[in-house]
Protein backbone atom coordinates (compact mmCIF):
# COMPACT_ATOMS: atom_id res chain seq x y z
CA UNK A 1 0.00 0.00 0.00
CA UNK A 2 1.36 3.37 -1.01
CA UNK A 3 1.75 5.85 1.78
CA UNK A 4 0.17 9.26 1.15
CA UNK A 5 1.99 12.13 2.76
CA UNK A 6 -0.10 15.27 3.11
CA UNK A 7 1.87 18.40 2.47
CA UNK A 8 1.16 21.52 4.45
CA UNK A 9 0.07 24.40 2.22
CA UNK A 10 2.93 26.73 1.36
CA UNK A 11 2.76 30.06 3.12
CA UNK A 12 3.21 32.89 0.64
CA UNK A 13 5.15 35.99 1.74
CA UNK A 14 2.09 38.12 0.82
CA UNK A 15 0.00 36.13 3.32
CA UNK A 16 2.28 37.33 6.09
CA UNK A 17 3.34 40.81 5.04
CA UNK A 18 0.02 42.41 4.06
CA UNK A 19 -1.97 41.17 7.08
CA UNK A 20 0.91 42.45 9.22
CA UNK A 21 0.76 45.84 7.50
CA UNK A 22 -2.96 46.28 8.17
CA UNK A 23 -2.39 45.35 11.81
CA UNK A 24 0.36 47.98 11.95
CA UNK A 25 -2.06 50.56 10.54
CA UNK A 26 -4.68 49.52 13.12
CA UNK A 27 -2.09 49.91 15.87
CA UNK A 28 -1.13 53.39 14.66
CA UNK A 29 -4.75 54.52 14.60
CA UNK A 30 -5.56 53.02 17.99
CA UNK A 31 -2.54 54.47 19.78
CA UNK A 32 -3.03 57.86 18.16
CA UNK A 33 -6.70 58.21 19.04
CA UNK A 34 -6.89 55.96 22.11
CA UNK A 35 -7.14 58.71 24.72
CA UNK A 36 -9.54 61.02 22.90
CA UNK A 37 -11.69 58.46 21.09
CA UNK A 38 -11.33 54.71 21.68
CA UNK A 39 -10.77 54.69 25.44
CA UNK A 40 -13.20 57.59 25.80
CA UNK A 41 -16.11 55.43 24.60
CA UNK A 42 -15.97 56.17 20.85
CA UNK A 43 -19.49 57.48 20.13
CA UNK A 44 -19.67 58.64 23.76
CA UNK A 45 -16.37 60.49 23.49
CA UNK A 46 -16.49 64.24 24.06
CA UNK A 47 -15.85 65.38 20.50
CA UNK A 48 -16.58 68.92 19.24
CA UNK A 49 -19.73 68.11 17.27
CA UNK A 50 -21.77 65.51 15.37
CA UNK A 51 -19.72 65.96 12.19
CA UNK A 52 -16.54 64.87 13.97
CA UNK A 53 -18.37 61.87 15.45
CA UNK A 54 -19.57 60.76 12.01
CA UNK A 55 -16.11 61.34 10.58
CA UNK A 56 -14.56 59.19 13.30
CA UNK A 57 -17.08 56.36 12.90
CA UNK A 58 -16.65 56.20 9.12
CA UNK A 59 -12.85 56.33 9.21
CA UNK A 60 -12.66 53.62 11.90
CA UNK A 61 -15.04 51.46 9.86
CA UNK A 62 -12.70 51.82 6.89
CA UNK A 63 -9.72 50.70 8.97
CA UNK A 64 -11.65 47.64 10.20
CA UNK A 65 -12.61 46.82 6.62
CA UNK A 66 -8.98 47.16 5.57
CA UNK A 67 -7.92 44.81 8.38
CA UNK A 68 -10.53 42.20 7.46
CA UNK A 69 -9.80 42.03 3.73
CA UNK A 70 -6.32 40.42 3.64
CA UNK A 71 -7.32 37.98 6.37
CA UNK A 72 -10.26 36.86 4.25
CA UNK A 73 -7.79 36.13 1.45
CA UNK A 74 -5.41 34.27 3.76
CA UNK A 75 -8.27 32.08 5.00
CA UNK A 76 -9.36 31.44 1.38
CA UNK A 77 -12.69 33.28 1.72
CA UNK A 78 -12.26 35.06 -1.60
CA UNK A 79 -15.99 35.41 -2.30
CA UNK A 80 -16.50 37.14 1.03
CA UNK A 81 -13.53 39.37 0.27
CA UNK A 82 -15.22 40.46 -2.96
CA UNK A 83 -18.64 40.93 -1.35
CA UNK A 84 -17.33 42.95 1.56
CA UNK A 85 -15.08 44.92 -0.77
CA UNK A 86 -18.13 46.49 -2.40
CA UNK A 87 -18.38 48.67 0.72
CA UNK A 88 -15.24 50.45 -0.49
CA UNK A 89 -17.33 52.10 -3.20
CA UNK A 90 -19.27 53.81 -0.41
CA UNK A 91 -16.45 54.42 2.05
CA UNK A 92 -13.91 56.06 -0.27
CA UNK A 93 -16.09 58.98 -1.51
CA UNK A 94 -17.68 59.34 1.95
CA UNK A 95 -14.26 59.66 3.56
CA UNK A 96 -13.11 62.26 1.05
CA UNK A 97 -16.21 64.39 1.65
CA UNK A 98 -16.13 63.98 5.44
CA UNK A 99 -12.39 64.62 5.48
CA UNK A 100 -12.79 67.98 3.74
CA UNK A 101 -15.81 69.02 5.83
CA UNK A 102 -14.08 68.08 9.09
CA UNK A 103 -10.95 69.95 8.01
CA UNK A 104 -12.94 73.12 7.31
CA UNK A 105 -14.79 72.71 10.62
CA UNK A 106 -11.48 72.45 12.50
CA UNK A 107 -10.14 75.61 10.86
CA UNK A 108 -13.32 77.53 11.80
CA UNK A 109 -13.09 76.39 15.43
CA UNK A 110 -9.33 76.64 15.91
CA UNK A 111 -7.82 79.68 17.68
CA UNK A 112 -4.40 78.78 16.23
CA UNK A 113 -2.37 81.27 14.21
CA UNK A 114 -2.80 81.42 10.45
CA UNK A 115 0.61 79.92 9.67
CA UNK A 116 -0.26 76.70 11.49
CA UNK A 117 -3.71 76.55 9.90
CA UNK A 118 -2.23 76.93 6.42
CA UNK A 119 -0.01 73.91 7.06
CA UNK A 120 -3.00 71.92 8.30
CA UNK A 121 -5.11 72.94 5.30
CA UNK A 122 -2.46 72.11 2.70
CA UNK A 123 -1.29 68.92 4.39
CA UNK A 124 -4.78 67.51 4.93
CA UNK A 125 -5.98 68.38 1.43
CA UNK A 126 -2.91 66.69 -0.03
CA UNK A 127 -3.33 63.50 2.00
CA UNK A 128 -7.06 63.33 1.26
CA UNK A 129 -6.29 63.70 -2.44
CA UNK A 130 -3.55 61.05 -2.23
CA UNK A 131 -5.93 58.68 -0.43
CA UNK A 132 -8.62 59.23 -3.07
CA UNK A 133 -6.21 58.72 -5.99
CA UNK A 134 -4.53 55.57 -4.66
CA UNK A 135 -7.64 53.81 -3.35
CA UNK A 136 -9.64 54.65 -6.48
CA UNK A 137 -6.81 53.25 -8.57
CA UNK A 138 -6.80 50.22 -6.31
CA UNK A 139 -10.51 49.62 -6.85
CA UNK A 140 -10.10 49.92 -10.60
CA UNK A 141 -7.20 47.44 -10.42
CA UNK A 142 -9.10 44.96 -8.21
CA UNK A 143 -8.52 42.12 -10.72
CA UNK A 144 -4.78 42.69 -10.44
CA UNK A 145 -4.21 41.36 -6.92
CA UNK A 146 -0.62 42.59 -6.60
CA UNK A 147 -1.54 46.18 -7.50
CA UNK A 148 -4.85 46.15 -5.63
CA UNK A 149 -3.49 45.13 -2.23
CA UNK A 150 -0.59 47.58 -2.43
CA UNK A 151 -2.73 50.53 -3.48
CA UNK A 152 -5.39 50.00 -0.80
CA UNK A 153 -2.75 49.81 1.94
CA UNK A 154 -0.62 52.66 0.60
CA UNK A 155 -3.70 54.82 0.12
CA UNK A 156 -4.67 54.28 3.75
CA UNK A 157 -1.12 54.94 4.93
CA UNK A 158 -1.48 58.37 3.29
CA UNK A 159 -4.08 59.40 5.89
CA UNK A 160 -2.12 58.19 8.93
CA UNK A 161 -0.70 61.68 9.57
CA UNK A 162 -3.39 62.85 12.04
CA UNK A 163 -3.01 59.65 14.12
CA UNK A 164 0.80 59.91 14.12
CA UNK A 165 0.63 63.62 14.95
CA UNK A 166 -1.18 62.74 18.18
CA UNK A 167 1.97 61.00 19.39
CA UNK A 168 3.26 64.58 19.87
CA UNK A 169 6.65 63.98 18.29
CA UNK A 170 6.39 67.22 16.32
CA UNK A 171 5.67 67.98 12.66
CA UNK A 172 9.12 66.90 11.29
CA UNK A 173 8.83 63.50 13.00
CA UNK A 174 5.22 63.09 11.82
CA UNK A 175 6.27 63.78 8.24
CA UNK A 176 9.23 61.44 8.57
CA UNK A 177 7.15 58.54 9.91
CA UNK A 178 4.39 59.14 7.35
CA UNK A 179 6.98 59.02 4.57
CA UNK A 180 8.73 56.03 6.13
CA UNK A 181 5.67 53.76 6.21
CA UNK A 182 5.36 53.40 2.41
CA UNK A 183 9.06 52.54 2.36
CA UNK A 184 8.19 49.32 4.21
CA UNK A 185 6.20 48.21 1.16
CA UNK A 186 9.05 49.27 -1.10
CA UNK A 187 11.53 47.26 1.00
CA UNK A 188 9.21 44.24 0.84
CA UNK A 189 9.06 44.51 -2.95
CA UNK A 190 12.84 44.60 -3.17
CA UNK A 191 13.16 41.52 -0.96
CA UNK A 192 10.42 39.42 -2.57
CA UNK A 193 10.08 40.72 -6.13
CA UNK A 194 13.73 41.75 -6.50
CA UNK A 195 12.37 45.04 -7.82
CA UNK A 196 9.76 47.69 -7.04
CA UNK A 197 6.15 47.17 -8.10
CA UNK A 198 4.72 50.02 -10.19
CA UNK A 199 1.99 50.77 -7.64
CA UNK A 200 4.55 50.98 -4.85
CA UNK A 201 6.81 53.25 -6.89
CA UNK A 202 4.01 55.66 -7.77
CA UNK A 203 2.66 55.77 -4.22
CA UNK A 204 6.10 56.46 -2.75
CA UNK A 205 6.78 59.16 -5.34
CA UNK A 206 3.45 60.89 -4.59
CA UNK A 207 4.05 60.63 -0.83
CA UNK A 208 7.48 62.21 -1.24
CA UNK A 209 5.90 64.92 -3.37
CA UNK A 210 3.40 66.00 -0.73
CA UNK A 211 6.02 65.92 2.03
CA UNK A 212 8.43 68.05 -0.01
CA UNK A 213 5.80 70.53 -1.24
CA UNK A 214 4.09 71.16 2.11
CA UNK A 215 6.33 73.99 3.32
CA UNK A 216 6.82 75.71 -0.09
CA UNK A 217 3.06 75.63 -0.78
CA UNK A 218 2.37 77.19 2.62
CA UNK A 219 4.21 80.33 1.52
CA UNK A 220 1.80 81.03 -1.32
CA UNK A 221 -0.64 83.92 -0.74
CA UNK A 222 -3.45 81.79 -2.15
CA UNK A 223 -3.61 79.72 1.07
CA UNK A 224 -3.97 82.86 3.20
CA UNK A 225 -7.09 83.71 1.21
CA UNK A 226 -8.37 80.13 1.59
CA UNK A 227 -7.98 80.17 5.38
CA UNK A 228 -9.72 83.53 5.61
CA UNK A 229 -12.57 82.34 3.42
CA UNK A 230 -13.06 79.15 5.47
CA UNK A 231 -12.98 81.05 8.76
CA UNK A 232 -15.62 83.54 7.66
CA UNK A 233 -17.78 81.36 5.37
Amino acid sequence: MATMVARAPRVRPDDVFFPAMVLLILGIVFTGFSRTYFLAGMMRAKLPNTLVHVHGAVFVSWILLLVAQPWLIVTHKVKWHMRVGVLSLIFVPSMVILGVLTLFDFIRRSPSDEGFLKLILIGDLEIITLFAVLTSWGLLARRDAASHKRLMILGTIAIMGPAIDRWHFGIPATLGITFGLPLLVLAYDLCVLKGVHRATAVANALTALWVLTLIPFAKLAFWHQCVQWIRHA
